[in-house]
């Protein structure tokens, strides 16, 4: 059935306009036709049924006729050190499509310093890639932080901090919780400083990637992939 992204909260009975790059894509590629069944979804967990009642290319009007609740499965924040621009959107992808609840870019010693942050495009970036892997839950891209404001002062201290580091290559996985949210923290392909990885030996725990030195977004993919697996998620 086909699906199609509306943020709102969804009601049974009430109709909803879709906006004007859905509705396009609805008449315009799918060619759907009045009276036929789609699927709505707001990116918080919640799947409509609903039917077209008026296909248009710029407001398609819906009408909603049963609304349904996923469980967010998604446990792990991905925490990065800011790559290139081309490496921070192959991982936004990447791990979107894997599934995971935000992304926290991060300024550490070694990191990317940047002097502007295009918002819009990363929200763009995870709104396309969560529809074509058929998400509910649509992760959320935070703004930059500073390393050090983000670990004492901004960060949600019951998650579990897992980090990775070339310094504990083989460190075990099984010494990670799989009772609590995660922090997957990756650094930049510089890793990190002693200050910083001193931080991280105080709050949380290291994961061994293996021997082989990893690209940033590499490292970032097998990361998920391993908490994933030992979750049970894939």
């Amino acid at each position: 059935m086909a699906r199609f992204l509306l943020k709102a909260k969804f009601v049974v009975g009430q109709e909803f306009e879709l906006t004007p790059e859905e509705s396009h894509h609805l008449v315009k590629v799918l060619r759907m036709e009045g009276g036929e069944q789609c699927e709505l979804v707001n990116g918080e967990g919640e799947i409509a049924r609903a039917i077209v009642i008026e296909p248009h290319s710029k407001k398609t009007r819906c009408l909603v006729e049963e609304v349904r609740k996923e469980e967010i499965k998604n446990r792990i924040h991905i925490a990065c050190a800011i790559p290139k621009s081309n490496a921070l959107d192959f991982i936004i992808h990447r791990c979107t499509e894997l599934g995971v609840c935000s992304f926290q870019p991060l300024i550490s010693e070694y990191s990317l310093k940047i002097n502007s942050w295009n918002e819009d495009r990363w929200e763009r970036v995870v709104l396309e890639t969560a529809k074509q892997c058929q998400e509910t839950y649509f992760p959320v891209v935070l703004k930059p932080l500073d390393l050090k404001s983000w670990i004492f002062e901004k960060r949600q201290k019951e998650r579990q901090l897992v980090y990775c580091d070339e310094h504990a290559r083989f460190d075990a996985l099984e010494s990670v919780p799989i009772d609590r949210e995660v922090d997957l923290l990756v650094g930049s392909e510089g890793g990190w400083s002693q200050t910083e990885r001193g931080w991280f030996q105080q709050l949380g725990k290291a994961m061994g990637l293996g021997k082989n030195r990893l690209r940033a977004e590499t490292a970032c993919i097998v990361g998920l992939t391993l908490l994933k697996k030992r979750w049970n998620e894939l």
